[in-house]
């Protein structure tokens, strides 16, 4: 399935494009149908190089960075460019070449934006109140999702997010999976976990899986213990008899259990936090969660795409109050395929967490 839709992405995002220019510009100048395939050939050689042999050093990264840069540039000309020209159609009157060079300085603006939100991570926070009572009348929360770790996102954004993390005093940090995908190097994955080692909060570090851990078969889950990360698969824990955190794989791990056995013999009276990736699964968890986290939506990551999900999730983006339960979806740390965001933003999530009857 993955390599089914990194064909449909090369196809929609170089090669649809790239022969689009070329009969457009079949008039002109030899150069610019040169310059054309050139980028079209760099492009694939990047996206060939990420997808299939994962390279893990700077020269590679800042070479696929480019690629990626010039293949998302490529994209959005050819939908201005193409947008501008249909236009015309309705006025029986040939383009303006002047609009070509608007159409130009408009993909240029929108392909640099799309990289700076990429890069720009900005802090949402949310005041959540829930009826329960604790030994603790508040937590501070840090919900970090999708990093996509190699997808743009790499050790410096790392270290830059625990050093923020620890800066920021949290109560609890929450990891809603997707921090590694297919495309993420082995070596990229150790280091960061060493980093994420050094995160500090007062009931630690709680992690579950998202989809594409499962399509980058890092599923060796017994390796988060060494790193003092606590990894729920399909199970709770009652952290200082102060509130309970329970964790599920993500569905596309096809795991069977049954919820009630699950979170059997939980003090359900404990405000109670639960992890799952996909917000789908919320209806099953509001008997006994009162928050959870989710990512995986990355509030559609480029517009319109957060238009679209808005109409296929309960809840694509942000927080929703059902009853006395909560659903909180974050948009995501990093993003998946091209560090670009259009429309949409990378964030980490501050919750405060209060408990009051």
């Amino acid at each position: 399935m993955v390599k089914i839709l990194n064909i449909a992405l090369y196809i929609i995002f170089i090669l649809i494009p790239a022969l689009y220019f070329i009969w457009l510009l079949k008039h002109e100048h030899l150069i610019f149908k040169t310059f054309v395939v050139v980028m079209a050939i760099l492009s694939t050689i990047g996206i060939l190089l990420k997808f299939n042999f994962k390279p893990y050093n700077h020269i590679f990264t800042m070479f696929i960075l480019v690629c990626q840069f010039l293949t998302m540039y490529i994209y959005i000309l050819f939908i201005c460019v193409y947008l501008y020209r249909f236009s015309f159609k309705f006025v029986k009157r040939k383009p303006y070449r002047f609009g070509n060079i608007v159409a130009t300085m408009i993909a240029i603006t929108l392909t640099i934006s799309g990289f700076y939100s990429h890069y720009n991570k900005k802090e949402v926070i949310y005041h959540v109140t829930v009826p329960k009572t604790s030994s603790v009348s508040q937590l501070k929360i840090c919900l970090v999702s999708d990093l996509h770790l190699s997808s743009g996102t790499y050790m410096r954004q790392v270290r830059k997010l625990v050093k923020t993390v620890n800066n920021k005093h949290y109560d609890l940090v929450c990891f809603a999976g997707d921090v590694f995908d297919e495309n993420t190097p082995d070596a990229l994955m150790n280091r960061s976990l060493q980093e994420f080692k050094n995160m500090k909060s007062t009931y630690g570090t709680y992690w579950i899986s998202g989809n594409h851990e499962y399509y980058g078969k890092h599923t060796d889950f017994t390796v988060f213990e060494k790193y003092n990360i606590h990894f729920l698969k399909n199970t709770y824990e009652t952290v200082d008899n102060t509130f309970n955190i329970v964790g599920f794989t993500d569905k596309t791990s096809h795991d069977h259990y049954d919820i009630n056995k699950v979170i059997e013999g939980m003090d359900t009276s404990l405000p109670t936090i639960t992890l799952d990736h996909n917000p789908e699964r919320f209806d099953h968890h509001t008997y006994f969660t009162d928050l959870q986290l989710s990512g995986h939506t990355h509030n559609g990551q480029i517009f319109p795409g957060n238009i679209i999900l808005h109409y296929y999730y309960q809840n694509s983006y942000g927080l929703s109050h059902y009853k006395n339960h909560y659903l909180l979806v974050s948009a995501g740390y990093g993003s998946w395929g091209f560090p670009f965001r259009l429309g949409t933003q990378c964030e980490y999530d501050t919750i405060y967490l209060t408990m009051r009857k």
